[in-house]
């Protein structure tokens, strides 16, 4: 019945796995597995369905590679016909409805999936931190998650790293593939067996700049994105979720993640041909935002 916070879990969920799971410039999808066992027609709102739809479609554009939907009643088979008229025809070719769970096993390691999705996995019970499963990653493996893993892959990319950069043609191709890397990178990234740059000897790739300078330099996609970003998620979200993020305690973990707001002005740096179109991006997120008590909003990804 909570819409709004569902909305803001998968918000954060996909953040998370924006910041910490995959890397700028490839080409990398998830897999979502819908589970209906023992969900009733009454307790199926299309509505929300439609905000989570708009939300998700707008601001998350080509992550998903495949829906699956499986242990769907009877009763709810007209309701997902219903559900897949919201979808266009490219979304409607990634969605699988299984009557038989065991046909997971052709997409994903055993040990991914829990034992009432066909898998190996006991039932989870703590949800966060996520509680990731290592490798091998192979459809159907049985030999069970390598204790052996190299841990701590999510800490080789600076937040910066992270956020990835856009093409300029002005630059060397090896300067526009550069990644930033944390200190210490150089070790995890060895024991994966991953060609360490030459100059990450000295915690940098080659050709990447310092994080003062990469901060200036990724102001232009992060000034033009940001305002874009917080109004376009909150503009297809009732207005009770924006009085939610104002009042509730126990959102603020999703709050640290996703957004910050300031009361006083920030000193960004900024591209001089970008003024103009932050500043007018900036009034306006502030007028739309300012409705629900915020002061500013500015929302991280990639």
């Amino acid at each position: 019945k909570r819409v709004d916070r569902l909305i803001r879990i998968l918000i954060f969920c996909m953040e998370y796995f924006q910041r910490y799971m995959v890397v700028p410039g490839k080409v990398e999808n998830l897999c979502v597995i819908v589970d209906l066992k023992g969900l009733g027609l009454s307790q199926v709102q299309l509505g929300g369905l439609g905000e989570i739809y708009k939300v998700m479609s707008h601001h998350y554009l080509g992550r998903v590679f495949r829906f699956f939907v499986c242990n769907m009643p009877s009763a709810l088979g007209m309701v997902a016909g219903m559900a897949k008229a919201l979808l266009t025809d490219r979304q409607k070719q990634k969605v699988v409805m299984l009557s038989d769970v065991s046909k997971l096993r052709e997409e994903f390691a055993l040990h991914q999936l829990e034992s009432d999705l066909g898998g190996s996995r006991p039932l989870a019970k703590q949800f966060f931190p996520f509680p990731v499963q290592p490798g091998p990653f192979t459809a159907g493996n049985a030999a069970g998650p390598d204790v052996d893993a190299v841990r701590g892959a999510h800490k080789v990319l600076t937040r910066l790293g992270a956020v990835g950069r856009l093409w300029n043609p002005a630059r060397s191709h090896e300067l526009n593939r550069g990644l930033e890397f944390e200190d210490g990178a150089a070790t995890i990234l060895e024991g994966f067996g991953i060609a360490i740059p030459d100059s990450l000897e000295g915690q940098e790739c080659a050709g990447t700049p310092s994080t003062d300078q990469a901060e200036g330099e990724d102001m232009q996609r992060r000034e033009s994105s940001s305002s874009e970003s917080c109004s376009e998620v909150l503009r297809h979200c009732s207005t009770g979720i924006g009085a939610d993020i104002s009042t509730e305690a126990g959102s603020r973990a999703a709050d640290d993640v996703l957004s910050f707001g300031s009361s006083s002005e920030r000193d960004w740096p900024l591209f001089d041909d970008e003024r103009a179109l932050a500043a007018a991006q900036a009034k306006a997120a502030d007028t739309f935002l300012g409705r629900f008590g915020f002061g500013s909003c500015w929302c991280w990804g990639q």
